[in-house]
């Protein structure tokens, strides 16, 4: 996997971070002789199977396979990428990650100056939401406070997404943030004071407006959005940070951080246009909203939802500006493979509006009766064209076609088609054919199209599987046993599975001296390549199922079984050649090469036999 982050800052994270004390801050753990266990996060259980190796600094469920390391988990719990767990967990031990320069890189500065200067950014933008939103509590006779009441939003959604109220003053931000020892630079580089290019006067960018703080997906303060409290303003409704070194519009999704565990939860995810509808579904029940940030949804954002659910309900308004912006998000979310929804309220209402006069029941209902994608799309194209006319018709065909086209499944596209063509009418023919035309590929038979088939692999033989296992796990906790195999065990016999390149690469380590790392390792195998054979080995203690005595009889077996199928398996492949060979002389040399081959298969078999180990 490629990181953006030094080895060196990962290694520091590692160390600094106790994955007991990650893992117990998400589920109570409780010790099991040398190790803690706990029901497991990831599935529903009754019984606990899931253990947590203090010492590995691993973890593995029994039951639902998931384990790794201290990334890996908040990897799975948090849904995100190694870079975003990276981020969490170095908030948390206090690392400071710099940002991936080549030399000195932008403005001359290092990675190091860069990540000192985005540390800044983040804590700037931190006290900055504390004071606006004591501000808030402050000032219950500021113009920003009577606007909360007139909307009437709860006191519960106003701690949990932290509004406040920007003052109705020119500069009390930036004596604010001076006062704390920020340089006027800083500031205007954090989006939150603005300079006037003419007079080259700094003021601050958000005055009397009603401030929504808005979170990276580590859930870190990155920039605000803030709305006019007054009913006819000269400027605009919403101001909004500008893009800086810590805020990228087009990666943010609003309160993705308060949203991410419940939309894992329900299983979809509901996006909002604003950050007022995002929060009157939380309010209303609906945790699992969130929201673009300031710009029109991009597939960036759709990838980042994407690793939460795979199915969204869109929730925008009913004018014909929400119905554009509901069908764009379409285009996006389609080839993302979402299974998309469509939630309507009556009379056109938002979220919001809706929730205010009819209440969190009424809402509930409207999400409940949300339409497919398909649903919503036709019913829109035959509201706009007459279905009567065979123009009209076609049009409808060619409008709904258009978002089918946009789906990768073959499966689900036929589907649709087929519902298609029974809701005008037409021949399946009919409308596969103009589908194709959509597709942009003449040639394409869709109704013959089917998933590419995989090859079907040879299953692993059992003991072969069982005696790597073990090898493993011994030399993960005995570094003897790695020496002895790297004198007995050649690579070549060692299988390619993660469990074989983990083994290899333990034997690999002891004999470079270095088996006290072949834990972190193994680790780092698991995050990039997840197996719950090798997180189970590692969340173990490696010692639990041996005594001294039964030790070298184990490796003795192991070493028995790995041979014994390596032979073999060189002998079949030498049968086959010689099935398929055509040269007399050629054949008679497989042939010869197979026979002793198989003598020495026998000959290892005696001496097992006569070691009475067999």
């Amino acid at each position: 996997m490629e990181r953006f982050i030094p080895d060196d800052i990962i290694n520091e994270i590692r160390s600094r971070c106790d994955i007991v004390d990650i893992i117990q801050a998400y589920i109570p753990l409780k010790r099991s002789g040398g190790r803690f266990r706990a029901l497991c996060p990831f599935h529903g259980e009754k019984t606990p199977s899931f253990f947590v190796n203090q010492d590995r600094q691993s973890y593995h469920c029994f039951g639902c396979q998931k384990g790794g390391d201290v990334f890996r988990f908040v990897m799975d719990k948090e849904g995100v990428d190694f870079p975003n767990a990276a981020h969490i967990l170095a908030s948390r031990c206090g690392v400071v990650i710099p940002e991936k320069q080549h030399g000195a890189g932008h403005g001359g500065k290092s990675s190091d100056e860069t990540g000192r200067q985005r540390e800044k950014l983040y804590k700037i933008h931190e006290e900055l939401a504390s004071w606006y939103s004591g501000l808030l509590n402050e000032r219950p006779n500021s113009r920003v406070a009577e606007y909360v009441r007139m909307r009437g939003i709860p006191g519960e959604s106003l701690s949990k997404f932290r509004l406040g109220s920007a003052p109705d003053s020119w500069d009390e931000a930036l004596k604010l943030l001076g006062g704390k020892g920020y340089s006027t630079e800083d500031i205007v580089l954090a989006g939150i004071a603005v300079r006037n290019e003419e007079n080259s006067r700094i003021y601050d960018r958000f005055r009397n407006r009603l401030v929504f703080p808005i979170w990276d997906e580590q859930g870190r303060v990155v920039g605000f959005s803030a709305r006019t409290v007054e009913k006819e303003s000269e400027g605009a409704k919403y101001v909004n940070s500008p893009e800086t070194p810590i805020f990228k519009k087009s990666r943010i999704l609003y309160a993705l951080h308060l949203a991410r565990e419940a939309i894992r939860e329900k299983g979809y995810a509901i996006l909002c246009e604003g950050q007022l509808d995002v929060i009157a579904m939380h309010s209303a029940g609906f945790n699992n909203a969130v929201a673009p940030q300031g710009t029109a949804f991009t597939e960036e954002q759709g990838r980042i939802l994407r690793r939460y659910a795979e199915k969204a309900f869109l929730c925008f308004d009913a004018d014909e500006a929400g119905m554009k912006a509901s069908l764009r998000v379409l285009e996006i979310l389609l080839p993302l493979g979402f299974e998309v929804r469509i939630i309507s309220f009556p009379s056109g209402k938002d979220p919001d509006e809706y929730l205010k006069t009819s209440g969190p029941g009424a809402l509930k209902l409207s999400v409940e009766a949300a339409v497919s994608f398909f649903d919503h799309v036709l019913n829109k194209a035959v509201r706009e064209f007459d279905q009567t006319s065979p123009f009209g018709k076609n049009k409808i065909v060619s409008e709904v076609l258009y978002y089918i086209s946009k789906i990768e499944s073959s499966v689900v596209r036929s589907t649709y088609a087929s519902e298609l063509a029974e809701s005008m009418k037409l021949s399946e023919n009919i409308v596969f054919s103009e589908l194709n035309k959509k597709l942009d590929k003449p040639s394409y038979q869709f109704r013959q199209d089917a998933e590419p088939v995989q090859p079907v692999q040879e299953e692993q033989d059992s003991g072969l599987v069982k005696a790597e296992e073990t090898l493993l796990e011994l030399c993960i906790g005995h570094g003897d046993i790695g020496r002895r195999l790297s004198e007995e065990l050649p690579s070549e016999m060692i299988s390619r599975t993660p469990v074989g390149r983990a083994l290899d690469t333990v034997i690999s380590l002891t004999v470079n001296g270095e088996w006290e790392n072949s834990v972190r390792a193994l680790l780092n195998q698991v995050c990039d390549d997840p197996s719950p054979t090798l997180s189970r080995i590692l969340a173990g203690d490696g010692k639990e199922n041996f005594t001294s005595e039964n030790i070298k009889k184990a490796v003795n077996d192991c070493l028995f079984v790995i041979k014994k199928h390596f032979l073999e398996s060189e002998m079949n492949v030498l049968l086959k050649d010689i099935a398929g060979c055509q040269d007399d002389d050629e054949k008679n040399r497989l042939r010869a090469v197979c026979i002793e081959k198989r003598k020495k298969l026998i000959e290892f078999e005696k001496i097992r036999r006569a070691s009475g180990n067999s």
